[in-house]
C-alpha cells in the first residue's frame, strides 16, 4: 500500500509517528562466541520491550573486523550507507576509534582492560569476579589455592591481582601459573606442558580458578595429562559459564555465570536515552557474577575434619534463616562447644554466621534469577518476614534486598 505524502492524512500521520519512533542499530559481536551471544540477548530482550529497534544485519565473525581486509571495508562502507542512529560494538581499540569517528551515539564493549575515551562503555568487573571465585574456593575449605591465566593478557592479569590480594586477606600463598618464555612458534605445545608440571609442583589438595572456561577446559585436559585427580587432588573453577565448554570437559567444569545480559540490558537503556538526545548519564557499565554453577570439577569439600564438613553439607542442604545452630549440632556426633570450636577454627566463622552466609548467596540467586518479591522469598527461605530477611542481606551485601536487585538485575 502507498503511504499518502501529505501530512494531513491520517495514515501518513500514523506512519511518520511510527518511523520517528523507529531506531536502528548497529550490532558488531563474535556470534560464535558464547559471551557475546548473552550479550546480544539483553540487547534484543530490551529492544522488545522498549526499544522499537531494527538492527544492522551483517553481524559478522569477529575476525573480520580485525585489520585491513576486503570483509573489513565492506562492512564499514555498508553501516556508513545504513546509516544507524546507534552503535554497540566489541572491538579492539583501532576499529572502536572507526565506529567512534562516525559521530553516533555508541556503546563499546572494548578488548582488554583499556577503555577508549569519549565513548560509553561496557566490560567486566574484574574485582568482584575474582573475589566470588576466591571465596567460593576458600568455602570449600581449601588451604592450597592457584590462579591460571593468560599470563600475557591484560584482563586475565587483572583478574589474577584481585583474586591473590583476597587469598591474602584470608591469610593463605596463592600460586600463580607463570610458565617460562619460549617463542611464539612452540608456546601452545610447550604451555601445555608447563601447565603440567606446574600442576603436579602444586601442594595437593588444591583449588584452581582459572581466568575463564576455555583456560579451565585446558587445566581440566593437563591434570588427566599428569595423572591427577579431578577433584580429590585439583579442584577447577572457570569463569563464564559457557555451557558448550563446561559440560563437554571431562569431568564437567564448575563455573561463574555472569550477569552479561542484564548488563546489556542496562546498556541498550542508556543507548536508547542517548539516541534521544539525553545528556549521558553513566559512561562505564560493568557486568558482574551472578552465582558459582557448581558441576563435578568442584564437587568435593576440602575440610579433613569430618565432623566440620558433616556440619556445612548439612547447611548447605538444608539452608534457611531459621536454621538453628542446634538443629547443625544435632547432625553430628559432637558436643555444640565442641562443633562450635572446630568450626571456628577450619572455616574462620561461627556456625550462625555460616548459616547467615549461605542464606544470603540464595537470597542473591533468587534476587537475580526470579520474579520473586522479598516477602516470597522469605516464605521460600522460612524467614519470619521480610524485613528480617532485609536486615541480614543488608549485613552481608551492604545494601538492600531491592537495591541489589536495582545494581545487578533488569
Amino acid at each position: 500500500m502507498k503511504v499518502p505524502k501529505s501530512l494531513d492524512n491520517p495514515l501518513a500521520k500514523l506512519y511518520k509517528t511510527f518511523m520517528d519512533r523507529i531506531r536502528k542499530v548497529a550490532l558488531f559481536f563474535e556470534t560464535t562466541a558464547s559471551n557475546d551471544r548473552c550479550i546480544m540477548q539483553g540487547i534484543i530482550k530490551y529492544a522488545s520491550r522498549y526499544g522499537h529497534w531494527i538492527f544492522y544485519s551483517k553481524i559478522h565473525p569477529f575476525y573480520m573486523l580485525r585489520g585491513k581486509n576486503p570483509w573489513h571495508e565492506i562492512i564499514m562502507h555498508e553501516l556508513v550507507k545504513w546509516r544507524p542512529d546507534g552503535i554497540i560494538a566489541h572491538v579492539g581499540p583501532r576499529k572502536a576509534e572507526e565506529l567512534i569517528a562516525l559521530k553516533v551515539p555508541i556503546i563499546i564493549v572494548p578488548i582488554g582492560t583499556e577503555k577508549p575515551e569519549h565513548c560509553a562503555t561496557m566490560q567486566g568487573a574484574t574485582e568482584p569476579i575474582a573475589i566470588m571465585g576466591a571465596n567460593y574456593l576458600l568455602n570449600l575449605g581449601f588451604k592450597n589455592i592457584a590462579f591460571c591465566g593468560f599470563p600475557k593478557i591484560s584482563w586475565s592479569n587483572e583478574l589474577s591481582k584481585s583474586f591473590i590480594a583476597r587469598i591474602v586477606k584470608a591469610g593463605l600463598k596463592t600460586h600463580v601459573y607463570s610458565p617460562p618464555k619460549v617463542s611464539a612458534n612452540t608456546f601452545v605445545k610447550e604451555d601445555y606442558k608447563f601447565l603440567c608440571d606446574w600442576l603436579l609442583s602444586l601442594p595437593k589438595p588444591v583449588g584452581v580458578m582459572a581466568c575463564n572456561d576455555a583456560r579451565g577446559q585446558q587445566v581440566l585436559g593437563a591434570i588427566y595429562a599428569a595423572g591427577l585427580k579431578v577433584p580429590d587432588e585439583v579442584a577447577v573453577l572457570g569463569v563464564d559459564n559457557d555451557n558448550l565448554i563446561c559440560d563437554v570437559s571431562n569431568p564437567p567444569l564448575s563455573s561463574i555465570r555472569l550477569a552479561l545480559d542484564k548488563a546489556a540490558y542496562r546498556a541498550s537503556k542508556l543507548l536508547d536515552s542517548m539516541m534521544s538526545g539525553e545528556k549521558l548519564k553513566e559512561q562505564h557499565l560493568f557486568w558482574y557474577p551472578e552465582q558459582v554453577i557448581i558441576r563435578q570439577s568442584t564437587n568435593i569439600l576440602a575440610i579433613e575434619d569430618e565432623e566440620v564438613a558433616k556440619a556445612v553439607r548439612f547447611i548447605q542442604k538444608n539452608v534457611r534463616l531459621s536454621l538453628s545452630v542446634n538443629q547443625v549440632v544435632e547432625n553430628t556426633t559432637l558436643s555444640r562447644r565442641t562443633l562450635e570450636q572446630r568450626f571456628k577454627i577450619i572455616t574462620n566463622r561461627t556456625i550462625r554466621e555460616e548459616i547467615r552466609r549461605i542464606c544470603v548467596e540464595r537470597i542473591s540467586q533468587l534476587l537475580l534469577g526470579t520474579n520473586m518479591t522479598i516477602y516470597q522469598i522469605a516464605t521460600a527461605l522460612v524467614c519470619p518476614n521480610g524485613e528480617h530477611l532485609s536486615r541480614t542481606f543488608r549485613r552481608e551485601k551492604g545494601m538492600s534486598p531491592k537495591e541489589y536487585r536495582r545494581k545487578y538485575g533488569y
